[in-house]
């Protein structure tokens, strides 16, 4: 089945005949609807063809025969930057964002010991567990809930950059300061993330001539990314700092990340931790807030996490069953993405070397053809007996990938995970979060966000 891209631009999606739609879920619902299961839409702006394919067995086939170096293209905008304007800053290190192939592959290589030993991870948590309980009090504190209905998500921003913020660049950055300045560090990394999600959403997804001239949102987004090099390089360097003054004669294992990635390369060191703060701001308040919302519309769930919380169990099953079934309502990315490096038959399709081959798992992890009582939040399918209904090892495994798939699998996984649960471990230890509003509805640029407002209360646990 083949259609026409008209254009993208605005806050919504208009394709041919299909009409406006402000999430990719709509979208994916009308198209797979009207076209089935296999839909092409034909690259516009000099952008590469994309494929949708609904049945994840068909995915799959394409993505595992792609799994040894995956093609997956990231900001053009920051591609040219890194690799042409700043050319002799960046000198060929491109990161986890935009590197692809070898180079990719490469960089890694070189990050992985840091970033996913479990034990390292644990390092953070009392510093995490610290970030937790002020924003807890800073919750317990704001009276105002015209306040939080215009700006729970700045709240949640905060609390996902003070975290991200120690583990990636070794300091605390302050965000919980009432009235920060415009120059100071964490205003700016906040200012930082938002304006890269918006510029780029206009530039790389909408039709835009920056490849031909410098438009205003052009010299924008340079400016932010020149102003995130040199916040995030000056942590970086008062890190080096810090750990030369205290020398080198302790345990490898009680090594901080950013120590271990020092040890590798500075600039290493300074694109681990950009690309950190490009990738874990934004996505972890997204998800936080998420549970929060589905924990706040679902009482005898935060009921019984509450009670799980504070008993003596260490295991946690099912604060993890809540945050798997909550990424499964309301992923970050709503589908993965890979492009063709060869050919591939699929079924009666042959799909072309560089085609965008697009899996839409938001839209399939809302299908009871794989989850029984989708659209309801029950964390206890993750958790069920293998011969239960619920049991969520009957999807089919490639339908829910909240984190990526393969080697190209998100990083920063296990800190994500960590942040999320140690603040919803303290927050319900103290709060119950209830929501008093309609339906919370989801909005897609580069990744899903809410739209306002919010209508979260918080009120103490008796």
């Amino acid at each position: 089945m083949v259609f026409h891209i008209s254009y993208q631009a605005g806050w919504g999606i208009i394709i041919g005949t299909v009409g406006a739609n402000f999430n990719m879920y709509n979208l994916s619902k009308i198209l797979h609807e009207k076209y089935g299961s296999v839909v092409k839409m034909e690259g516009v702006f000099s952008r590469a063809d994309m494929v949708l394919l609904f049945e994840p067995e068909d995915f799959e086939q394409v993505y595992r025969s792609e799994d040894i170096l995956p093609l997956r293209p990231g900001f053009e905008t920051l591609v040219y930057y890194r690799s042409k304007m700043r050319k002799s800053i960046y000198q060929g290190v491109e990161g986890l964002t935009n590197a692809q192939g070898l180079q990719w592959r490469d960089f890694r290589t070189k990050v992985n010991p840091a970033l996913l030993k479990p034990k390292l991870v644990k390092l953070y948590e009392p510093a995490l567990d610290e970030i937790a309980q002020e924003m807890v009090a800073r919750l317990v504190k704001i009276k105002d809930d015209d306040y939080l209905r215009n700006n729970f998500h700045l709240e949640m921003t905060k609390l996902s950059l003070e975290s991200i913020g120690l583990i990636g660049l070794g300091t605390r950055l302050g965000c919980f300061q009432d009235n920060l300045s415009p120059d100071h560090p964490a205003r700016q990394l906040m200012n930082c993330s938002k304006d890269v999600l918006d510029l780029a959403f206009k530039i790389e997804l909408s039709p835009s001539l920056w490849k031909y001239v410098s438009t205003p949102s052009f010299k924008k987004i340079i400016k932010v990314f020149d102003l995130q090099w040199e916040v995030t390089s000056k942590f970086i360097n008062e890190a080096q700092r810090k750990i030369n003054e205290r020398g080198h004669d302790i345990p490898d294992e009680d090594k901080s990340i950013i120590e271990k990635l020092l040890a590798i390369d500075e600039k290493v060191a300074i694109m681990m931790a950009s690309d950190m703060l490009f990738a874990g701001i934004d996505t972890v308040a997204f998800t936080t807030t998420a549970l929060l919302y589905n924990l706040a519309t679902n009482q005898r769930a935060q009921d019984k996490l509450r009670e799980e919380i504070q008993s003596s169990d260490q295991n946690k099953r099912y604060l993890r069953a809540c945050l798997k079934e909550s990424l499964r309502m309301y992923p970050v990315i709503q589908a993965q993405l890979r492009r063709t490096s060869k050919q591939h038959i699929v079924g009666d399709y042959i799909i072309p070397e560089g085609v965008d081959v697009i899996a839409p798992n938001e839209y399939l992890s809302m299908l009871e053809k794989y989850y029984p009582r989708p659209k309801e939040f029950i964390p206890e399918r993750w958790i069920a007996e293998k011969t239960d209904p619920l049991y969520y090892g009957n999807a089919h495994p490639m339908v829910t990938l909240p984190f990526g798939f393969g080697i190209r699998m998100c990083i920063g996984r296990r800190i994500a995970e960590l942040e999320i649960e140690t603040f919803v471990r303290r927050l319900l230890t103290h709060l119950k979060v209830s929501w008093d509003g309609p339906p919370v509805k989801t909005v897609t640029k580069i990744m899903n966000s809410f739209a306002l407002p919010y209508h979260f209360k918080f009120e103490s646990v008796k």
